[in-house]
């Protein structure tokens, strides 16, 4: 009986390190961020994005995804996990208090990446040329 739980366990560890290893080399999940159509003939190449990168330095998801309510003065983000594009709320031309889509992109993007930089922490590129990578 001992022998059998020393083998299932031996096998449970294998399977566990199996899984461990296939998890540290799998290749990031990357996204092109495009919006053709918001944005009518590109003026830049598109971004490539390494999503499963952000995801794991921001679990929560909300740095990046959010939903804002306004309640009693204050902004709350309600943000229920749903997948929607950020056109969807952020539109190219903005009428009230969001921020147009460019303008949204490019404060959470490189204004994330600055806020890192001041930390002393790895960052990702502030330049346009760094972002909107032409020739790929």
């Amino acid at each position: 009986m001992a022998r059998r739980s020393i083998r299932l366990s031996f096998l449970v560890v294998l399977a566990v390190l199996f899984m461990a290893i296939g998890w540290v080399c799998a290749q990031d999940a990357t996204m092109v961020l495009k919006d053709t159509e918001t944005f009518k003939g590109l003026e830049r190449p598109p971004v490539t994005f390494t999503h499963e990168k952000h995801a794991e330095l921001y679990p929560d998801c909300v740095q990046c995804h959010h939903d804002y309510e306004y309640k009693d003065g204050k902004k709350a983000n309600v943000w229920s996990g749903d997948g929607q594009a950020c056109s969807q709320c952020h539109k190219l031309d903005q009428a009230d208090k969001k921020m147009p889509l460019r303008t949204a992109f490019h404060e959470n993007c490189t204004g994330c990446h600055r806020a890192l930089e001041k930390e002393s922490k790895k960052s990702g590129p502030v330049t346009c040329g760094e972002c909107h990578v032409r020739g790929k």
